[in-house]
């Protein structure tokens, strides 16, 4: 792994997550510095950086993963991240609500009920939360 990709990666996450992300981030790094590193190099730095998907897309597919392993906590962090990089109230839900046939309505849920949450707070605009340009 290089710099550069470190670099990039971090600058992909800062796009997408803004300050919550770095707190978080610097939260994970506090207790696993390697791992952290990792998610810059090899997560964001590599796999985000590839050419064919945009952005937003990478984001739906994150929420849709996260939404079948029940992970609210991630749906929340990509839900911003799909918002920030011009998704649609429309496109998250959707993203969600395609899921439920092969996983489940208890985990379809779960993952709505994350989405409002961060669909809330976007709507009324709290903090750095603004979209791309």
């Amino acid at each position: 792994m290089s710099e550069q990709e470190y670099d990039r990666g971090k600058e992909i996450r800062d796009q997408a997550f803004r300050d919550e992300g770095t707190g978080r981030w610097n939260e994970l790094n506090e207790i696993a510095p390697a791992h952290a590193r990792a998610i810059h190099e090899y997560c964001f730095g590599q796999m985000w950086d590839q050419p064919h998907l945009d952005m937003k897309f990478r984001e739906l597919i994150v929420i849709a993963t996260a939404a079948a392993q029940d992970l609210p906590g991630e749906v929340k962090m990509h839900v911003r991240g799909a918002l920030n990089r011009g998704g649609t109230r429309g496109e998250v839900i959707d993203t969600i609500l395609n899921c439920a046939p092969y996983i489940g309505f208890p985990k379809t849920n779960h993952a709505l009920y994350a989405a409002k949450e961060v669909l809330d707070l976007w709507d009324d605009e709290k903090g750095d939360w603004k979209q791309q340009k």
